[in-house]
């Protein structure tokens, strides 16, 4: 029971276990949440009774180096997010997928998302809309001082390498914006696809796209209005 945070922090926990998860929203958003707390009793109820259905989501395996030693490694079913700690300021990140020099974004940041995360911090930060079906990673900087760079979808297979670049001395990793890690100059952050996925529990039918215009407010003809099934 919460909210999306808690979900994030529960698919951590026990992706490993392959435990799937029923979330209850007693926070606010709750787009990833699959009941309101009002429907508790009979969620469970149906549960207990097997009467749903799973879904896997993507997961993404952050490794932390430095002086060529591996120091720390997190989970991520949202995000990845490196960003300045403290006040604003520009930071250099040299960034390679699958070991190919893309950019050295100077931005305020740059988020490393899954499909399932790709509505949150990296939509905010101009990044698109990825239905959660598919199996690709989405790299969205932050306030990037440049009009050239824009967010990149990259295969699941790809690994994304970032190497802090000076003078940026003061910066953060965030898996889920719950988790955090101080960097230093030339840490290197490696992020793939885990072998590891979170497994949700569904109850009914969902539209994503429903979900996006109830949560996300997304305009447009309504949902009820436009949905009908074409003839042919």
């Amino acid at each position: 029971m919460g909210g999306d945070g808690t979900l994030c922090r529960a698919a951590r926990d026990f992706a490993p276990y392959d435990i799937p998860l029923l979330g209850i929203n007693l926070g606010g958003l709750g787009f990833l949440t699959e009941i309101p707390i009002s429907q508790y009793k009979e969620g469970l109820a149906r549960v207990l009774r097997e009467k749903y259905k799973t879904e896997k989501r993507l997961m993404l395996e952050a490794s932390i180096f430095r002086d060529k030693k591996k120091i720390e490694t997190s989970l991520a079913l949202n995000d990845i997010v490196i960003s300045e700690r403290g006040s604003p300021r520009i930071i250099n990140l040299r960034t390679f997928v699958s070991e190919e020099f893309v950019t050295t974004y100077s931005a305020d940041g740059l988020v490393i998302s899954t499909p399932t995360g790709s509505t949150a911090y990296s939509l905010s930060a101009g990044g698109p809309v990825v239905h959660p079906n598919l199996d690709v990673i989405v790299l969205s900087p932050i306030c990037a001082h440049t009009l050239a760079v824009r967010p990149l979808i990259i295969s699941q297979t790809d690994e994304i390498k970032v190497i802090i670049e000076p003078p940026s001395d003061k910066v953060l990793l965030t898996v889920d914006g719950q988790i955090g890690f101080e960097l230093e100059k030339k840490d290197i952050i490696r992020v793939k696809k885990s072998s590891q996925e979170a497994t949700l529990i569904r109850l009914k039918e969902r539209f994503f796209f429903q979900r996006l215009q109830s949560k996300l407010g997304w305009t447009g003809i309504s949902y009820k209005t436009f949905r009908q099934t074409p003839e042919v």
